[in-house]
């Protein structure tokens, strides 16, 4: 006798592997896309620090942060002296930064600087000099 083709109980075999497979695959693909936006979305907080840094070491004779005190600056004033990218994006919201983002700029007894971007993850302090504001 000849056979041309599949069983039902082969395909329904089949079909219940393949059932399997993608209930194990789908969520672990989805904590792997999850966990890339995360690191994505530290990077680009990483560039916006850096972009101040830069900001402030380039203009470090007319910028003046006293010890102990901060000084904020907005995202579009960095933006629009080329110190980040015009299109820094967010990769989980996938929007565009604010211009209007907060950075924090502290210095501690001994002048060192910290950056801290204020965002929806970090809430800040704005009661601090804005500077160009």
């Amino acid at each position: 006798m000849k056979k041309n083709g599949f069983t039902l109980v082969e395909l329904l075999g089949v079909i219940t592997i393949l059932a399997m497979l993608g209930v194990i695959i789908i969520p672990v693909i989805s904590n792997v896309v999850s966990n890339n936006k995360g690191q994505l979305y530290d990077v680009q907080i990483r560039n916006i620090k850096d972009g101040a840094s830069s900001f402030v070491s380039e203009n470090a004779f007319s910028i003046e942060i006293p010890a102990n005190s901060s000084l904020g600056i907005r995202l579009g004033k960095l933006k629009e002296l080329g110190y980040v990218d015009k299109d820094i994006s967010n990769p989980i919201s996938k929007t565009k930064f604010s211009d209007d983002m907060l950075i924090i700029i502290n210095s501690d007894n001994e002048s060192n600087l910290s950056y801290i971007v204020c965002d929806e993850r970090v809430s800040c302090n704005t009661n601090v000099n804005i500077y160009g504001e």
